[in-house]
């Protein structure tokens, strides 16, 4: 499994694990709302309940004093406790509907029986009512002993007995109820307790289980290509980096791999061709000189490319060291943290892939053992779509490309992604030292068994002392340096060893200040030979 495939799987783990602890969070509290809402509103009820059971019995007395001494207009009357009262019922009411409406299924049963409980009360509390206005209304007219006798029946049959027990009955029901609800409330703020315990120890143990992993598969593949490395620093160009798995070290490994192959085979006929010219040294002195002059430029590519590569290949090789070290320094480090070290060395080791690459290509080319894909193509029309990428470069710094492609088919033999490399890399450098609003054009044209591009700006330019070297790997123009920081000064020795490997030319003449043509020519093949 690759790297990015891994982190990948890692944050989506760490992300389901954060959104299932914030649904319990939003759960818990929801419940907890709900049952501090139905606790709050039992509470009233209760209160509610036996406020009404008190203001009954004092309503019952102000009839019993008003008959007594005939006086209505008492502060606490039968007048203002039938208001009172009918407000304790109208608030019962409002509450059983309010809780009525919170409820489940199981419960609604239970909460409707209240509700027809309260209307009981209601119509028991009215037919009292009624049975003292009639002692009223007789002691109104003038018969106050009628009306005496009346009131005394009405005490003897208990005439709010029946209200008083249904009132009773629902401040016991009320209590219990308020007993459960909180009952049930410390119960569900216990159990959110320890599911929220065994959530936190799960994300932490895989938490630590996953950045566990994460660097046991680092520190293993990053070893082997520390140890690789500076084997093929010491020249022991016989040593080859172990390799396991499809991840993107296991493609670096192969790139090295490959690349020491190259080399070794590449010393080992430098070693052959040295044997062979020093047994004739007798009879061809002239061959030997000229072949003793040809070794000395190779040993020197060689050396300069062990430079090269060796300096190249630390600075990345340092930073995943570096990386790998930091996340392995310490504990209890965040994810974020463990995340941007392994991004970071991934990054890098996508950038040494790429880097190792482009040098084992020129590496190649130089033993004469480049590796092509040769087919028949169309050069205006795979310059036409580079051309099309390259306005995307070009748009952000107001550079125009222009190309005219006519009715010609200016047929080559080569490799698709290789020409393609070839001239994206001339087209990068014309509009990255172009001026803005400057133009870069690209002529095709054909002609004594050839193909011939041209691409011409107009740009800053190449001093004239620089442009005999500036084939040569890592080297920069100081000008293109002091305008542009970026590069590594490998894009024209690409470019140089994509042209020889399609045994064809490249030329570039510039003029500082006033711009730059590079000159491409490819053997042409004719359509009959496609054919």
């Amino acid at each position: 499994m690759r790297y990015q495939t891994k982190l990948l799987v890692t944050a989506g783990l760490l992300l389901a694990m954060s959104l299932s602890a914030a649904t319990l969070a939003y759960w818990g509290v929801a419940q907890s709302h709900t049952y501090l809402t139905r606790s709050r509103i039992a509470h009233d009820q209760l209160e509610r309940q036996l406020q009404l059971s008190r203001h009954s019995q004092q309503l019952f007395k102000a009839w019993t004093d008003t008959l007594l001494t005939g006086i209505t207009d008492h502060p606490l009357g039968a007048a203002y406790l039938h208001k009172v009262i009918d407000s304790d019922l109208a608030t019962l009411q409002d509450l059983s509907e309010k809780e009525l409406a919170l409820v489940g299924p199981e419960e609604s049963k239970a909460e409707s029986a209240e509700l027809e409980r309260l209307a009981q009360i209601k119509g028991e509390f009215q037919h009292t009512l009624d049975q003292l206005g009639e002692v009223e209304q007789l002691r109104s007219r003038g018969r106050p002993d009628i009306a005496w006798q009346r009131l005394i029946d009405l005490l003897k049959g208990g005439i709010d007995q029946k209200l008083n027990e249904l009132i009773e009955v629902a401040v016991a029901d009320k209590s219990a109820e308020v007993v459960r609800i909180d009952a049930d409330a410390a119960q569900l703020l216990s159990r959110l307790e320890r599911v929220s315990q065994i959530h936190a120890a799960l994300a932490i143990f895989t938490t630590l289980a996953l950045v566990m992993l994460l660097l046991r598969g680092l520190r293993a593949p990053l070893a082997e290509l520390l140890r690789g490395t500076a084997k093929l620093a010491e020249g022991d160009l016989s040593y080859r980096i172990a390799i396991s798995g499809r991840d993107e070290f296991a493609d670096l490994g192969r790139s090295f791999n490959r690349m020491a192959g190259d080399l070794q085979a590449h010393q080992k006929a430098l070693q052959d061709a040295h044997a062979n010219l020093e047994s004739d040294v007798a009879e061809r002195t002239e061959e030997l000189r000229q072949a003793n002059e040809s070794l000395r430029k190779i040993d020197e590519t060689r050396r300069g490319f062990f430079a090269d590569i060796s300096h190249e290949l630390r600075t990345p090789l340092t930073i995943i060291r570096g990386e790998g070290e930091i996340s392995l320094r310490g504990q209890n480090k965040r994810v974020a943290e463990y995340k941007r070290s392994i991004l970071r060395i991934v990054e890098q080791a996508k950038h040494l892939s790429l880097l190792v690459n482009d040098l084992l290509f020129i590496a190649r080319q130089g033993a004469g053992a480049a590796r092509l894909n040769l087919q028949a193509i169309d050069l205006g029309d795979l310059l036409e779509k580079v051309c099309g990428d390259a306005k995307v470069i070009a748009h952000g710094r107001a550079v125009d490309i222009a190309f005219a492609n006519g009715t010609a088919h200016d047929m080559v033999r080569g490799d698709p992604a290789r020409l393609r490399q070839l001239f994206l890399v001339l087209l990068d450098n014309a509009v990255r030292y172009s001026k803005s609003e400057g133009a870069v054009k690209v002529e095709i044209g054909s002609g004594d068994g050839e193909v011939t591009v041209r691409v011409s700006d107009r740009g800053i330019g190449i001093p004239p002392e620089e442009l005999e070297r500036i084939f040569e790997r890592f080297r920069r123009g100081g000008n293109a340096a002091a305008m542009n920081e970026e590069g590594l000064g490998l894009g024209l020795p690409v470019a140089k060893a994509i042209v020889e490997a399609h045994k064809g030319r490249i030329e570039m003449a510039s003029r500082l200040g006033e711009g730059t043509t590079v000159t491409v020519a490819l053997p042409a093949e004719t359509l009959e030979a496609t054919a």
